[in-house]
């Protein structure tokens, strides 16, 4: 790494593309995998990530947006691969601008459904669409009451190209029965819709938790993210697969200075630490502008010279405190791992979400430009 850089995020392409590889054997050969690459891919860059993955065979992608979408077509303009997007069209423009990249988009409304069909007339051709069914999510989708209104619009002759149909689980990680009871709505959705005159189309459901807590409703397809990177969703860590995927991403920070201070002083902002001893503060170049939670304050380990130490004080926008006391050691130049190994030290992301009630996408596509990509 250059010795200029603050704070840096190492990315192991290597690993992803063996998690992949062990994600599709999980699956099976007769499943297709789809990996979610929104959010700059999860916040470790989704060209590089879309590319790596490409190399391992994986050719099917998930974006939230079109502009992600826009943006891995005209950075991949030479590689085959098929991409959708998350976000229903809500202009014609935006069909427009869908069939021009080539993006497959989302139908989960009769309005959208009116609006693409408009829009397959006007480009003169066949869009590619999947139809969203709301099976609990209470996000985007037809509700199961909307299915009989559709069926009285669609056409089956209308210039559409149905990919697929599916849904999006609401509590995978954390509720089975719950789960299953979605997947129930989604079979009967698809059932009531076939009867109807929509075409049979490959099912997808699960994500990266429900193919691990419900493996029924592993289907045609899964959309995988999370275990991509090698990070386990919320709960799932000591799940098989996970144990044998590696994580993606590490970060590190640089020690730009190290003193002493007495007994009774305090550390940062506000003073919401202060030394119960003699204490040797090491400083890190990273802070909350770079992503470090502010909410981590006094609560998260950092590695240094292979051992963990706590963070201190309140996390600064461009700074943050270690208690490096029992390790005298440490040093000004040395570098401290944010998430990652550091000998026989871990940082996991899992566990700084865990200390912040929250998930670990949250923390890593929050990841800033200042930390370089490495």
């Amino acid at each position: 790494m250059h010795k200029s850089y603050p704070n840096w995020l190492e990315l192991d392409w290597g690993a992803l593309q063996q998690n992949a590889r062990a994600v599709q054997a999980y699956l099976g050969a007769g499943r297709t995998l789809w990996a979610v690459i929104k959010a700059d891919a999860y916040g470790h860059g989704a060209v590089r990530v879309a590319d790596a993955l490409l190399q391992a065979g994986v050719s099917h992608f998930i974006v939230a947006s079109l502009d992600e979408a826009i943006e891995l077509r005209e950075a991949l303009p030479q590689r085959a691969f098929r991409l959708m997007t998350l976000y229903p069209p809500t202009t014609l423009d935006e069909w427009r601008t869908a069939a021009a990249y080539g993006v497959e988009c989302v139908i989960d409304s009769l309005e959208g459904y009116t609006l693409a069909c408009a829009a397959a007339q006007a480009t003169e051709r066949a869009l590619p669409v999947h139809l969203e069914l709301d099976t609990g999510m209470s996000r985007l989708g037809l509700t199961p009451e909307q299915i009989a209104p559709f069926l009285e619009r669609f056409r089956p002759d209308a210039p559409l190209a149905w990919q697929s149909a599916f849904t999006h689980f609401a509590c995978a990680d954390s509720d089975p029965e719950f789960t299953r009871e979605q997947l129930r709505l989604f079979r009967e959705g698809v059932r009531q819709l076939q009867a109807g005159g929509f075409p049979k189309t490959p099912l997808h459901a699960a994500a990266s938790a429900g193919m691990l807590t419900t493996p029924e409703s592993l289907l045609d397809a899964v959309r995988c993210g999370l275990l991509l990177h090698g990070i386990a969703p919320t709960g799932l860590g000591t799940h098989s697969l996970c144990q044998s995927l590696r994580p993606v991403l590490s970060w590190r920070a640089r020690v730009v200075s190290v003193r002493t201070i007495p007994k009774g002083q305090g550390v940062s902002y506000g003073a919401r630490f202060r030394a119960r001893r003699p204490t040797r503060v090491a400083t890190l170049s990273v802070g909350y502008a770079d992503g470090y939670p502010i909410g981590l304050t006094n609560r998260a380990p950092i590695a240094l010279r292979g051992k963990l130490a706590p963070q201190i004080g309140r996390v600064c926008m461009d700074m943050l405190m270690v208690d490096a006391t029992d390790i005298p050691e440490v040093q000004v130049g040395d570098i401290a791992t944010l998430i990652g190994q550091d000998g026989d030290a871990v940082v996991r992301v899992e566990t700084l979400a865990q200390l912040l009630d929250t998930t670990p996408h949250e923390l890593t596509t929050r990841l800033g430009r200042r930390a370089r990509r490495l």
